[in-house]
């Protein structure tokens, strides 16, 4: 019987022989060079994407951007990606299973978090170097081309439009943008998934289909990222559900497929037991709802203008525009849905081609908050538990890459019409020109920012309505394999000059506190420092320092529980995602005074250091306005100045007059240069004082001393006088709202009911916190006090060797031993090699009894059911090898290859 492919394959024969089918291995070059190129921008201008610098808070020194914006859309690209991957590829290393992370908070599982892709061999261990990741990102792109390629030339595609597709893919928006480190780990999967099932439909490559699916499935798990895999499996299941309606052995397809599936899902058991186990732990699932989360409408407009609202993270004081620039996942641009409208008009494959439209409308309508989509989507099991509008772009744009690769390949025939994509296309540009239009009412932005709006939406239309012309030229002056090979390499070359865009806004490297952070390790042993600005979290796993701070999600309970009741005294802690003083509904203030208010439960954890900024002190403070709502950028350029009018909040009753203040701004990844000079004024009083922004923090307070003391009564006037005095660079005031103030700029004018984050503060309690050490980046204090990482009650042990997973103690007569780590299942301690029980003390960490006599202790963690987890792993492991031998073995295989 004859398969249904081999209609597919009789016409891709008829057609003529392509110049690439004499040179085969050549888009397969291209593929793998051509990453290489598109980063090539960052070597040259000597700029560099690496969020080692921006994000870490233990660099100094860094230069300044071409372009001043973010370099990637989500700072958890170093916090989680480089930090935690960082972690999890020197233990693979050192061959430890990178199952804990005993360096952020009191210890939290590491493979369980899911983003670090701590089981992500082999490409985790790439993040072992400093600037792993940007091979990790090259990589994968490669990795995302050439699979790309593979599937499309499955669907039958010559190799000019199945290499043009893998490139868009490998630049996409997303690639560009970089919404999370780990959703790119996932892409290279989706066209993988798919190429399985395609495998699936034809007899020959049965064996080959289950591989491709069991890679597909398993490695976009092992990639990191749950919400994407889960939107890319709804794809592909619904990819599968058309395939099957064209399959003349129904059976054999959907037995390929489950087996496939099955054998996916086991070799990545032991990931989705260690994030079961630690979500199970964990009240993510309660707290991670997203189903009616959408961007604003008007945010479609970045979708076909890339950068019509500026660069990454581009907010012009408008909290609208702040929202779409921090929720969009990525684009397509202009000529990708000119080629894709022509792709969608092809004859080829229409059930495929009906699929992936309805695919784009669902997937937009779900974005942008269309409301009969959002509930046909969220009828999906799981879907509301999905940021979709930010983890979907992935999916979106290999669907409109694949009828774009389809119109390329339809040149070869002249059976492309371009009128109508073109009216088409048109048509779309003209409703993103529409909603991108700097005069609507709904951006609510002063005149200034209407014109750097202006300025970017002339850039972004120009620079898509020179490459739509380039394409109409092509069209009209050449003709045949010219005017293909011409028209996929416009496209290709478009998508690659918009990925290098946030590459401009890189930094020149700057250079790694080392003398603060060999501080740490020289003298903190197995306590723990509490940062409030330097040393950011979970980057002391990369430097193997243990920190109270955390950002982490899933996070266990238990740890949360008591840092809400024992650390913080604020009732707005959310679902315990982030502990670190400079996020909002924290302020550095506040933390300070935490750590006086909870002194006891600090140092019971063995908290001690505390890190601030080189200016900042631990003293009492007070922040107005009050954290509520969302904060917009307010641009400070060198010679420019602000005032604020305000009334004085009512808990600066119980404060001293004040001595020092502080604003919360941003230095644009600390870049910004100059002097900013304050000016406190109350009652006919004022306190003037400066400081150097070269020792500012991004996002954070930047803290400046006031003389003389001001003192400053609740319901009194103030006025706050901000001047940014010299330098080359600029710094952004962050601004909230506030009802009781106002604001005026010499740029901007006056600004209603909205102030900067002001930190009213005293000088710091030197009997509790001594300051031990300080540079141009941190200063540490000591906090007294600390307890020991073990301890022991009821008798008195003689504490030996020790590290954080074992010690050698003596005791004279039965005790009991606490460690400060943890306490959560998967735990396991043997003293003298005989396990004992682990019990819960003080409500989170472990403590075990010990008898009289020495006692060899050792602790391990193993999530519970992992040994059933490795067995699931060797099976799917199993069949998948099984899969392949047998294709070389057996003569039908062979022959297939």
């Amino acid at each position: 019987m004859k398969s249904r492919a081999a209609p597919r394959l009789d016409r891709a024969r008829s057609l003529p022989a392509e110049h690439l089918d004499r040179y085969p291995r050549v888009p397969i070059l291209i593929l793998i060079l051509a990453p290489f190129l598109g980063h090539a921008a960052s070597w040259l201008t000597g700029l560099s994407s690496n969020p080692i610098w921006t994000e870490s808070g233990a660099v100094t020194g860094i230069g300044r951007s071409i372009i001043f914006a973010l370099d990637f859309s989500d700072p958890n690209v170093g916090w989680t990606n480089q930090a935690l991957g960082h972690l999890a590829a020197q233990d693979w290393l050192h061959f430890i299973i990178p199952w804990w992370n005993p360096y952020s908070g009191i210890g939290l599982p590491l493979a369980g978090e899911m983003q670090p892709a701590a089981l992500f061999l082999p490409f985790v261990l790439l993040l072992s170097f400093q600037s792993g990741i940007i091979w990790l990102e090259i990589s994968l792109q490669i990795f995302a081309g050439i699979a790309t390629f593979a599937l499309l030339r499955r669907l039958e595609l010559g190799r000019l439009s199945a290499l043009a597709g893998g490139l868009l893919f490998a630049f996409s928006g997303t690639f560009a943008w970089v919404p999370g480190e780990t959703i790119l780990n996932v892409m290279p999967f989706l066209p993988l998934l798919l190429h399985g099932i395609e495998d699936a439909r034809d007899p020959a490559h049965q064996r080959r289909a289950i591989v491709l699916v069991g890679l597909g499935i398993g490695g976009s798990i092992l990639a990191g990222f749950p919400e994407t895999a889960y939107i890319d499996g709804v794809l592909a299941l619904l990819w599968a559900v058309v395939r099957a309606f064209q399959v003349p052995d129904l059976r054999r397809f959907i037995g390929s497929i489950t087996l496939g599936g099955v054998a996916g899902l086991l070799i990545a058991s032991p990931q989705i037991i260690a994030f079961f186990d630690f979500s199970m732990a964990s009240g993510v699932f309660a707290t991670h709802q997203f189903g009616t989360d959408y961007i604003n409408y008007r945010g479609f407009a970045v979708t076909v203008l890339p950068y019509v609202y500026g660069p990454l993270g581009m907010g012009a004081a408008s909290p609208l525009l702040l929202d779409v620039s921090a929720s969009t996942g990525g684009y397509v641009g202009l000529l990708l849905v000119l080629f894709g409208a022509a792709g969608f008009a092809s004859r080829r494959d229409r059930p495929l081609v009906a699929l992936l439209a309805v695919w784009i409308v669902l997937s937009l309508g779900k974005t942008f908050g269309f409301p009969p989509i959002m509930a046909l989507v969220n009828a999906v099991p799981l879907m509301k538990n999905v940021v979709f509008s930010r983890y979907s772009s992935p999916s979106w744009e290999l669907a409109l890459i694949i009828p774009a690769s389809f119109a390329i390949d339809d040149l070869r025939s002249n059976r492309v019409k371009p009128l109508i994509p073109l009216i088409v296309t048109l048509a779309i540009l003209g409703l993103a020109i529409d909603l991108a239009s700097p005069w609507a009412a709904a951006w609510h932005w002063h005149a200034a920012y209407r014109g750097v709006m202006v300025f970017w939406l002339v850039r972004a239309l120009g620079f898509e309505l020179i490459a739509l012309g380039l394409v109409v030229i092509v069209w009209l002056v050449l003709r045949g394999e010219c005017r293909r090979w011409c028209l996929a390499g416009l496209i290709v070359v478009n998508a690659m000059l918009l990925f290098i865009v946030p590459q401009l806004s890189g930094h020149q490297p700057g250079t790694l506190d080392r003398r603060g952070i060999d501080y740490l390790k020289s003298h903190l042993g197995l306590h723990r420092y509490y940062t409030l600005g330097p040393l950011d979290p979970n980057y002391s796993a990369y430097f193997r320092l243990p920190s109270l701070n955390h950002i982490y999600l899933p996070v266990a309970a238990n740890w949360v529980h008591f840092v809400r009741h024992h650390l913080i005294d604020n009732p707005s802690f959310g679902n315990g995602d982030i502990f670190f003083a400079p996020f909002r509904p924290f302020s550095i203030g506040g933390a300070a005074h935490d750590i006086e208010h909870f002194q006891r439960d600090y140092r019971y954890l063995g908290v001690r250091y505390v890190l601030t900024g080189p200016d900042a002190a631990l003293s009492p403070s007070m922040t107005y306005p009050a954290p509520h709502g969302r904060a917009t950028a307010l641009p400070l350029y060198p010679g420019q100045s602000v005032t604020v009018r305000g009334i004085a909040p009512p808990g600066l009753a119980a404060m001293p007059p004040i001595s020092q203040i502080g604003v919360n701004q941003g230095n644009y990844d600390n870049t910004a240069t100059g002097t900013m000079a304050m000016r406190l004024c109350s009652n006919g009083l004022c306190g003037i004082g400066s400081a150097d922004l070269r020792r500012s923090h991004d996002n954070m307070p930047f803290t400046v001393p006031l003389a003389p003391a001001i003192p400053l009564q609740p319901g009194a006037a103030f006025t706050l006088e901000i001047d940014h005095i010299s330098g080359t660079s600029p710094d952004a005031i962050w601004l909230y709202p506030a009802s009781h103030s106002h604001l005026t700029t010499a740029t901007a004018g006056t600004i209603l009911h909205r102030s900067p984050e002001i930190a009213f503060s005293v000088r710091p309690d030197q009997a509790l916190f001594r300051k031990v050490y300080t540079d141009k980046l941190m200063t540490i204090w000591r906090l007294a006090g600390a307890k020991p990482f073990y301890t022991t009650t009821g008798a008195a042990c003689r504490i030996g060797a020790h590290s954080v997973n074992g010690a050698i103690i003596d005791c004279p007569a039965a005790a009991t031993l606490i460690r400060r780590e943890l306490f959560m299942a998967g735990w396991h301690a043997t003293d003298n090699g005989a396990p004992v029980a682990i019990h819960v003390h003080h409500a989170v960490v472990q403590s075990i009894a010990l008898h009289a006599g020495r006692n060899i202790v050792r602790f391990r963690f193993t999530p519970p059911y992992a040994g059933f987890a490795w067995l699931g792993f060797w099976l799917g492991a199993l069949v998948l090898m099984w899969q392949m031998v047998g294709r070389w073995i057996s003569p039908k295989g062979r022959h297939a290859q």
